[in-house]
C-alpha cells in the first residue's frame, strides 16, 4: 500500500517531527505505486502553478511555498514560513523514493 499525503503547515513534509500527522490536509491510498506516482504529479503540477518556491526530497516528496504566506508561532514570538507538502509514503510511513536515494 502506497498513500499520498499533502501537508500544510510550518516544516517540510519530510521532517516527521512529533505530531506531524496534525499537519496533514489529505491522505489518499493505492495498492500501485503507479497509481500512487500519478496522484503525486497531479499535486505537484496543481501546486507548482500556485507556489513560486519548492525544495524537494528524493523523488516522492516536495514542499511548495509563497514568501508571502506565513503563521504566527506563540512559543517562537514570530512569524514562521507556512509550507504546502506533497509526498508518497509506504505502509510504514517511510518515504518512497524511486530514485535509490536516502529515504526520511
Amino acid at each position: 500500500m502506497f498513500k499520498v499525503i499533502e501537508t500544510a503547515g510550518h516544516d517540510e513534509p519530510w521532517w516527521f517531527f512529533e505530531d506531524w500527522e496534525k499537519m496533514i490536509v489529505s491522505t489518499e491510498e493505492f495498492d500501485e505505486i503507479g497509481d500512487a506516482l500519478c496522484a503525486y504529479q497531479a499535486l505537484y503540477q496543481k501546486f507548482e502553478k500556485s507556489y513560486p518556491e519548492k525544495r524537494e526530497k528524493g523523488s516522492c516528496s516536495v514542499a511548495f511555498w509563497n514568501c508571502n504566506e506565513t503563521d504566527y508561532c506563540v512559543p517562537c514570538e514570530c512569524d514562521i514560513q507556512v509550507f504546502h507538502g506533497i509526498m508518497i509514503v509506504d505502509d510504514k510511513n517511510k518515504l518512497v523514493d524511486l530514485k535509490g536515494e536516502e529515504r526520511g
